[in-house]
């Protein structure tokens, strides 16, 4: 039994119809992936400046921290000098107070006493 010429042409017609769409379909599609792709590099490459901003603020913050702590210990280095030094005069003074005591001890002891009024 063989297929009528018109039911076969009617057929292939409806086939390539069916080709057609699909190939738009498919065009229509690779259209979407490509905007998709051209947003997501786009969004890679916001995000790989924003990167490097940020690397570059870091560094400069780690450098700026870097000389903080420098500037902190020769500070502080200055500071525990300054109080050995302070130490060390509170000790001479100390001594000082210490023999002007035995002098004003020693003068007073020398004084006639004086009657008590």
């Amino acid at each position: 039994m063989s297929i009528p010429v018109e039911q076969h042409q009617h057929a292939e017609h409806q086939r390539i119809q069916k080709i057609d769409e699909d190939a738009t379909t498919v065009i229509v599609q690779v259209g979407q992936i490509a905007e998709t792709q051209r947003k997501h590099t786009a969004m890679l490459e916001r995000h790989t400046v924003y990167h490097q901003q940020h690397r570059s603020d870091l560094t400069a913050l780690r450098r700026d921290l870097e000389d903080t702590r420098t500037e902190m210990n020769m500070r502080f280095s200055a500071l525990d000098d300054d109080v050995a030094g302070l130490k060390t005069d509170v000790a001479g003074l100390k001594t000082d107070v210490s023999q002007i005591k035995d002098t004003l001890g020693v003068i007073l002891s020398r004084l006639p006493e004086q009657p008590a009024a």
